[in-house]
């Protein structure tokens, strides 16, 4: 399968949705369900968001760093465009940037932010165009969010996110929490469905 920069770059713009709304809404729990509203939107108009496809293996390798790459891009854009015209939830944004200073916490709070989308974005199979389809998944979208947004866990795309709305992150933070993002979702996914990886076959 080959990645699409149009739907890669509306999954980091939904992604940054989500920051902003989280921000507005003062964070704590209703601010991480409605961030999750961006994950859904993600998840059922079948964008293309790094951290929810990292362990499918049709994406080649490459394509899998293009779209993590223009997800930063989509989700960074949007949190600066924010910065501007709602200078009211820097402050915040700074708050949250700052959490995420020690690379070592970072890799684990990423690492654990990665099981949380693959349980979120894994299951059940996925149909588009079935109302039911797309409630079954509702509950996975909404717990999977709100687990690593209340538990502080690192999302590389959500960082680029709140990095443009603080102006500002260390230059490692992002690689680094893809990375963990990436480590979390494949040791879940062995865990879960060993029988995937072909060296178990």
């Amino acid at each position: 399968m080959k990645m699409s920069i149009p739907r890669s770059l509306a999954a980091g713009i939904l992604i940054g949705m989500g920051c902003i709304v989280n921000l507005k809404a003062g964070g704590g729990i209703l601010g991480a369900v409605l961030f999750s509203s961006g994950l859904w939107f993600v998840v059922n108009f079948d964008a293309e968001l790094f951290t929810g496809r990292v362990t499918q293996d049709q994406y080649p390798f490459l394509q899998r760093l293009l779209m993590l790459l223009v997800n930063v891009t989509g989700a960074a854009l949007c949190g600066l465009l924010a910065s501007v015209f709602l200078p009211e939830v820097m402050e915040s944004a700074v708050r949250i940037v700052s959490g995420y200073a020690d690379p070592l916490k970072l890799l684990w709070q990423s690492f654990m932010c990665g099981i949380c989308m693959y349980l979120a974005t894994a299951w059940p199979p996925k149909d588009s165009f079935s109302s039911a389809g797309a409630l079954d998944r509702l509950p996975f979208v909404i717990y999977g969010v709100v687990l690593f947004i209340i538990s502080g866990y690192g999302h590389s795309i959500a960082l680029a996110g709140y990095a443009g709305l603080a102006r500002g992150i260390a230059w490692w933070a992002i690689p680094l929490a893809a990375i963990g993002n990436g480590m979390g979702s494949y040791a879940m996914k062995w865990l879960l469905k060993p029988e995937t990886f072909s060296w178990k076959k």
